[in-house]
């Protein structure tokens, strides 16, 4: 076998390699902002409130609102009550991103665990029982494509960021309400390349075999 074969298979072998180790940075929103006025649940008014959620962003988007299904790896939400914190986690995968624009050019994403979204949640001993919460996230420039989870983002890019945590409470539904949340983070690397790693690969192997194969002819 020559030298320049050689060279093409070892091309070809660590593109496949890479291929299979690259993985993207998952997307990561970190939030902050109060119990609002507004129905504040089982907890009390004012009081701050922080949390962090984990999207796998090798999920697909389906459907016409662009749902990502079973998208939230983590989540976090802490509550700073006056006779300690109350934190709340996930309990596995579920969850569900959707992106999409809506009327007057405004962009959607809403981010939403438990309830019709799927996920179950643990939390603090004797802590009201949460059940689901959702994050309505609005602006003018959201995302490129509606297909690729949002990053980089923070707060001044929403014109409306209002999260709802609903719980039972004694068999009753309880809602908490944030308004407006203080600070907002979007981060992670986006997947932009329009061809998978494995399918590049393939094609920049093919295109070497045939540059080969062309100039193994003319020497011959």
């Amino acid at each position: 076998m020559g030298r320049f074969s050689k060279s093409i298979i070892s091309g070809i072998t660590g593109l496949f390699l890479m291929a299979g180790t690259a993985a993207a940075a998952p997307v990561v929103i970190d939030f902050t902002g109060a119990v609002d006025f507004f129905n504040p649940g089982p907890f009390t008014q004012n009081v701050a409130l922080g949390g962090q959620i984990t999207l796998d962003d090798t999920v697909v988007a389906t459907g016409p609102n662009n749902t990502f299904n079973n998208v939230i790896t983590g989540f976090s939400l802490t509550i700073a009550e006056p006779g300690g914190p109350v934190v709340y986690s996930n309990n596995g995968t579920g969850g569900r991103v959707q992106q999409f624009i809506g009327a007057g050019s405004t962009e959607f994403i809403s981010v939403a665990f438990g309830g019709g979204a799927g996920g179950t949640f643990n939390a603090s001993a004797g802590a009201p029982q949460i059940t689901s919460f959702n994050i309505d996230f609005r602006g003018a420039d959201l995302f490129g494509d509606p297909l690729v989870l949002a990053t980089d983002l923070t707060e001044i890019d929403f014109s409306f960021s209002r999260a709802n945590f609903n719980f039972n409470v004694g068999g009753f539904n309880s809602l908490m309400v944030e308004r407006v949340l203080d600070t907002v983070t979007f981060s992670g690397n986006p997947q932009t390349a329009a061809i998978p790693a494995p399918g590049a690969a393939l094609i920049l192997g093919f295109g070497l075999i045939g540059i080969s194969i062309a100039s193994r002819g003319r020497r011959g």
